[in-house]
């Protein structure tokens, strides 16, 4: 269940990023609307990283390896 969490989180942020960067780029601030991307992509990948970091030790303990 957590990970549709997980998903629905990603689209939201998504979505907020998405609205942000039009409204700057509307207001010619394309410099912001760039960082506001950018900052959206760094949230997510940094929930996605710790999901593989759980994924991989899931994995560990299935084959019980060291």
């Amino acid at each position: 269940m957590g990970n549709i969490d997980l998903i629905f989180k990603i689209a939201g942020v998504g979505l907020l990023t998405a609205v942000l960067s039009t409204l700057l780029k509307e207001y010619k601030k394309d410099d912001y609307a760039i960082l506001a991307t950018l900052g959206g992509l760094t949230v997510v990948l940094f929930w996605v990283v710790q999901l593989l970091g759980s994924l991989f030790d899931q994995v560990k303990s299935v084959f019980k390896l060291f």
